[in-house]
């Protein structure tokens, strides 16, 4: 657990909607290179291990929360598909983020407990 006042940082605007503007995966050159990357580190037998986020969704609401969890689902299935390892950390409590997907030195912690804990690195 842990307490308020050990947070770092002030808590104004950690919960703010905000407006993303989501790229759509078929049409982000990023994802396009990141993918063909990732198929040629398995082409020459590397472990991958792809985190995924932490992302304060918190900041989210209405359409832009839909839009990023087609986002984010788009991409699971794509790794799923490629059989490709992949973590995706449950959601932090607002606190524990300093912004959209940076998270406390708590929040970190706790991030890599939930990791080591997970059976995607057995």
């Amino acid at each position: 657990t842990y307490q308020k006042n050990e947070i770092a940082g002030s808590s104004e605007n950690k919960t703010s909607a905000g407006d993303f503007q989501w790229v759509q995966a078929d049409t982000s050159l990023q994802w396009k290179f990141f993918r063909n990357t990732l198929k040629l580190l398995q082409k020459r037998n590397n472990k991958i291990l792809v985190l995924i986020g932490p992302f304060n969704e918190h900041m989210l609401s209405g359409e832009n929360m839909e839009n990023y969890h087609k986002l984010k689902t788009e991409i699971e299935n794509w790794f799923k598909l490629n059989n490709i390892s992949y973590f995706s950390p449950t959601l932090l409590p607002a606190e524990l983020y300093n912004d959209a997907s940076h998270p406390t030195s708590q929040g970190y912690e706790i991030l890599a407990k939930e990791l080591l804990e997970s059976k995607t690195l057995n």
